[in-house]
């Protein structure tokens, strides 16, 4: 933290010092507040993605997310292996855009003049609102798993930003890829557009093309993520079904033939055919058969 301090002070002179000015040559305090509020914003941004869980995934199985750090730092012979909760996309996306936004915001209300008669930007909701979906979506993916027992490749720790933010259980995965790749490219254009404002302070207005394809890649992330981790195994299901939640196997319908012993009126044998849905009363005896007469013989 201490490192962190020394930054924030550095970025702060280095503020005071550089072209903050007006026209006049004098010191700019819009300008050195808004270079202060966004650094401090930033920073605080990336020591909390460090140094937190904030943008990181919910560990539920301590003694598997052990069991894998030793694995890896056993596969990659590290003798020092600081294991840490992986990155959630979700989280990171929603992280990425609160900054992004806010920062544009301060950027241009301080050093853009007077901002009261600005309107309402669709833009900046609709990207809002497609982060805070999909984080409060993910949030109740992962919760559902948890409660259903399952697998999750999120119970193994941190092997680095971007291969956690890519992977699933299987490794790097499209819908993931696709997702970072429309964001990356939506807060590039972002970015560019409120850096080519000159007069005014609205926050830019991106195509709708390019909202869509953000939303619709967002959906498609949400949809795969539900499929990343597999079902719940339940001990139960591999004792026919007996007992718990898992399913019931079909019985299998077993034909038995049992041969009865020939009657006083009958010259041969009666043969009883019978179909019975358990195979494990397949040996019982046969209590009764049908014979010429209408008698029952024990």
């Amino acid at each position: 933290m201490k490192r962190i301090s020394r930054l924030i002070l550095a970025l702060i002179a280095t503020g005071l010092i550089t072209g903050c000015k007006g026209n006049s040559h004098s010191y700019d305090l819009h300008k050195t507040l808004a270079i202060i509020t966004i650094s401090g914003i930033i920073l605080i941004f990336i020591a909390l993605a460090l140094f937190s869980n904030m943008l990181r995934d919910e560990v539920n199985d301590e003694p598997l997310f052990d069991a894998n750090a030793a694995k890896i730092k056993k596969q990659k012979r590290l003798r020092i292996f600081k294991s840490t909760n992986p990155f959630s996309l979700s989280r990171v996306q929603l992280g990425v855009w609160t900054v992004v936004i806010s920062c544009s915001y301060i950027y241009l209300q301080l050093c853009m003049g007077n901002c009261n008669d600005t309107g309402l930007n669709e833009t900046a909701l609709i990207l809002m609102g497609i982060s805070a979906g999909v984080a409060a979506g993910g949030t109740i993916i992962d919760k559902r798993e948890i409660q259903d027992g399952r697998f999750r490749h999120q119970n193994s720790p941190s092997e680095g930003f971007f291969i956690d933010i890519l992977s699933d259980n299987n490794g790097i995965s499209v819908h993931r890829f696709q997702k970072v790749i429309w964001t990356v490219i939506a807060v590039i254009i972002f970015l560019n557009k409120v850096y080519s404002i000159k007069t005014g302070c609205a926050l830019p207005e991106l195509s709708q093309t390019l909202l869509w394809l953000t939303g619709i890649s967002s959906a498609a992330y949400l949809t795969l993520k539900t499929q990343e981790n597999g079902p719940s195994i339940d001990p139960a299901a591999s004792n026919g079904g007996l007992s718990g939640t898992g399913p019931i196997p079909q019985q299998d319908m077993t034909t038995v033939q049992q041969t009865a012993p020939a009657t006083a009126n009958s010259a041969q044998p009666a043969t009883v055919t019978s179909t019975i849905a358990n195979p494990a009363i397949a040996t019982g005896e046969v209590t009764s058969f049908p014979n010429n007469d209408n008698t029952t013989t024990p």
